[in-house]
This record gives structure tokens, sequence and C-alpha cells, in this order.
């Protein structure tokens, strides 16, 4: 009984205790001091002058499936932040580190891009009158609307979208930096764009809408690439034109010997078949047709005309009332069929490349 009355007399004194001491868990900021350094440097409601600038290192990949491509490079700004000008101490002092967090940066996103840019080194430095320029190295997969129609001897043009946070955005201005924006010399040198040649590089600055009937400033870069055609020229267009010729074959043996004239053209729909098995890994996964996807269509068909020919020609050739018709077939098709095919190559040129 003194027992159970000692905890009961134990257990209310702590109760009391607890209560009657402060609860850190309650304790909430009712509010957080602001370095007005970080904040931006607004004057007299002007918009801030960021001056912006691209400079491409390298592309490292172009994903025509998916539409994307890796892009390593610098992204360089310039503004005016009359707060951190300074007078100089000596000629040592022309130019001032900072480090992130210390100052306030303009927030640029890359809006295009397929997810959060990666950042590697980062340098900010302070003139004596204020002029901030920012310089970060960056990698980034980006997403660009592609045009394959005409491939492969299509020209591509990669963008990169650039906007502010829509927090300051309302309230800055870009300006393009065309001394900035270049590509490496080195470029050539070390691009794994195997495919791909880089041709120029040229920017635009545009008004973008954004929630709210709000604007933004947008920086939009443009970097035109071009394919090179030459695999495909010598290992798809050439072999599939001497597979075609190959099936023309039957058109020269004699009308009576079937068994060769089979022969050829079932070897060249199987050579062409397994051929089209073979490069399917390079060529892009679309909902359309290019120029390449047209012209196996082609040789496809005009394989397939060279074996109705044959059997029509034998057919024919087997009877005697017949026979001349077969012949006539067999000697108007030597240069139909090949005169067709040209003019067909030429159609399909003018439509998907001209």
């Amino acid at each position: 009984m003194r027992r159970g009355i000692v905890a009961f007399a134990l257990a209310i004194v702590v109760g009391a205790t607890l209560s009657a001491a402060p609860g850190r868990a309650a304790q909430t900021p009712t509010s957080i001091a602001t370095d007005p350094i970080l904040q931006p440097p607004f004057e007299n409601g002007k918009p801030i002058d960021v001056v912006i600038g691209l400079h491409v290192i390298n592309i490292a990949s172009i994903d025509e499936v998916s539409e994307q491509f890796r892009l390593d490079g610098y992204l360089f700004e310039r503004w005016i932040d009359k707060r951190l000008a300074y007078t100089p101490e000596g000629p040592d002092d022309q130019m001032r580190n900072y480090a992130i967090g210390q100052i306030w940066v303009p927030q640029l996103e890359m809006i295009n891009a397929a997810a959060p840019r990666s950042r590697g080194e980062i340098a900010i430095m302070v003139s004596p009158d204020g002029t901030v320029r920012y310089a970060e190295r960056f990698l980034a997969s980006l997403s660009s609307k592609f045009e394959l129609r005409r491939f492969p001897f299509d020209q591509q043009r990669l963008i990169v979208i650039i906007h502010p946070f829509l927090v300051d955005g309302p309230r800055m201005k870009f300006r393009r930096d065309d001394t900035s924006t270049w590509t490496a010399s080195e470029f050539k040198a070390f691009s794994s764009l195997a495919q791909w040649h880089l041709t120029a590089l040229h920017s635009e600055l545009l008004i973008a809408p954004t929630y709210s009937g709000l604007t933004v400033p947008e920086a939009r870069f443009e970097i035109d690439v071009q394919r090179r055609s030459s695999f495909y020229l010598w290992k798809v267009f050439l072999p599939l034109l001497l597979m075609v010729f190959l099936s023309w074959a039957v058109f020269w043996i004699e009308e009576s010997d079937l068994s060769n004239q089979i022969q050829v053209a079932v070897t060249t729909i199987l050579t062409v078949i397994a051929f089209a098995f073979a490069i399917s890994a390079t060529m892009p996964r679309l909902p359309y047709l290019t120029y390449i996807d047209a012209f196996f269509l082609e040789c496809y068909i005009y394989v397939f005309l060279a074996v109705v020919e044959l059997m029509t020609v034998h057919v024919t050739h087997r009877s005697e009332a017949r026979r001349d018709i077969g012949l006539r077939i067999r000697r108007y098709s030597r240069w139909v069929i090949p005169a067709s095919f040209a003019v067909t190559n030429v159609v399909i040129a003018a439509h998907f490349l001209g």
C-alpha cells in the first residue's frame, strides 16, 4: 500500500516538473535575420542588367531517340553591385574574390534541362567599381527539338534556354556577352561526336511569359551541328545499291534457267533483310519516315519486283503461245526497272532533301 502511494506521488511530481519546464520543440523563431548583401541590388525600381554568355567546351553526346544532348561548358554572368565597390589598397587589390553565399548572385535556370545541371568550379570576382564577374563550369543534359526527316543528311539546332528564377525574373534584364559566347579551340581535338560537326553558335534575347501574366527575360543559345554522313554513304547506301543491282542479274539469265534465277533472287532478298536487322541499332526510332527509311523501302520493293518479273517470265515461257510475251517482258525489264529505280530515287531525294 505504501509503495503504491509513493509511486503515485513521484508520478505527480515528475509530471508537474515536465509541464513547468519550457519545451524546446515548441519554440519557433518569429523572424530570420537576412543579410542585405544577399538581396538583389535593385535601385529605384530599375531592372538589374545581367550580361550573359555561354562557352561550349564539348558536346559529349547527342541522342536522337530521346531528343537530348549533353553539354559541357562555362556560363558567364556580369552585373554591377555598387554595394561592393571599394577603393583599391594597392596594385594587387584590383580584383577581389568571393564565394557562393557571401554576396547576391542571379539564380539562372536552364529550363529545357532534363535534370538539374551539375556545377563544378565557380569563380566570383569583383572590380573596384562594383562590377561582378561570375563564371561556372557546368555539365547538363538538355532537351531539344530534332527534325530528322533528312536523316542521315540532316542538320540540327541544339538549344539552351536560360531564365532567371521566377522571384527575381520580372526585375531583371539580360544583355548578350558576345565576347564570352564561343566554342573552345580544342573542340575538334577532343569532341566525342564522331558523327557531328559543329558549324555555328549564336544567341538571341527574348521575353518569355510566365504565370499570372508576368514576363521574364530569356537568353536562347543555339548550337548548329551538321551530321557527318560518310558512315551511312559507305556502310548503308552503297551496300544496298549493290544488292539491288545484284537482283537485276536475273534479267540477263536464260529464261529457262529458273533454278539460278530463284537462287539469285531469294539470296538477295534474304541479304537485304539481314542487313536491315544488322544496322537497325544505328537508326533512330521515329514515328515518321526519314530519307534512309524511304530508301530502304524502295530497295525492298525493287528486289521484290525482280522476283515478280522472273516468275512472270517463267510462267509465260512454259507456254508456246505466250512465250513471246515472256521474252518481251524480259527485254523491257532489263531497262525499264533500272530506269524507274533511278527516277524513284530522284523523287524521294527531292521530297525528303529538297
